[in-house]
C-alpha cells in the first residue's frame, strides 16, 4: 500500500497475491521472479512522483496493451492469465 501510494499518488486495499511468473532477462543476464498482486482500487488520481523513473501514467484495456511489453507481462500473458474482471 505504502509503495503504491509514493510512486503512484493512488492509493489501495484489499491487497491479495495473484501469480508470479520466472523472468530472465538475457541480455542483462539477470532473472527474477516477478509477483503480481492483485488491489481494489480506494482513493486519489495516478500522477507522476518520481519523475526520473516514470515518465507518465496510462490506462489500457487488457486486450490492447501497448508495445514493447515488459518482459515480466510478456511472461504473464503466456500462461493466459486474465485479470478477474475479464475471465
Amino acid at each position: 500500500m505504502r509503495e503504491v501510494k509514493e510512486e503512484t499518488g493512488i492509493t489501495i486495499k484489499n491487497i491479495r497475491f495473484s501469480t508470479a511468473t520466472n523472468d530472465i532477462f538475457q541480455a542483462e543476464e539477470k532473472h527474477y521472479i516477478t509477483i503480481f498482486m492483485l488491489t481494489d482500487y480506494d482513493a486519489g488520481e495516478a500522477k507522476v512522483v518520481e519523475p526520473e523513473k516514470c515518465e507518465k501514467w496510462e490506462w489500457f484495456q487488457w486486450d490492447q496493451l501497448p508495445q514493447p511489453l515488459f518482459v515480466p507481462i510478456q511472461n504473464l500473458l503466456k500462461t493466459g492469465y486474465k485479470p478477474i474482471n475479464h475471465q
